[in-house]
């Protein structure tokens, strides 16, 4: 079978310039793509396991306070590129709770525990009786 009238050949080392596209793309794909915009935050992996938020740019500099595996921080990634605020932990509100947390804790007596009882810090177990 011979070759088509309008073949053009190439050699390996043919700038890509000299190439004419095919009628009717543009040469990335069909149909044509359009450009998307660029993303104001990326993921940045810290160390041992851990990412944060950072910005797209030359500096990127960390944004927020959010710190979590590969698969949590690209979902934060993309929550934030369509428009959500960084998360940003308050500390008023952190040692709020964990005064709460020492309250809750100091309330129970463990000496007259007769079962082990779940609280915020975890599980407190009954003293053992004292044997004379």
């Amino acid at each position: 079978m011979p070759a088509p009238e309008d073949l053009k050949t190439q050699s390996p080392g043919d700038p890509l310039a000299t190439m004419t596209p095919l009628a009717g793309t543009t040469g990335a794909g069909y149909p044509p793509k359009a450009d998307p915009a660029p993303v104001l935050y990326v993921a940045k992996h810290i160390a041992g396991g851990r990412w944060c938020v950072v910005t797209n740019d030359a500096e990127a500099q960390r944004v927020g306070d959010f710190v979590g595996d590969k698969v949590s921080i690209l979902a934060e990634v993309d929550r934030m590129n369509a428009g959500g605020e960084p998360f940003v932990e308050v500390k008023g509100e952190v040692t709020a709770q964990a005064q709460a947390k020492a309250q809750a804790t100091a309330d129970i007596d463990p000496v007259k525990l007769k079962q082990p009882v779940m609280t915020p810090d975890g599980w407190l177990c009954p003293e053992p009786p004292v044997k004379e």
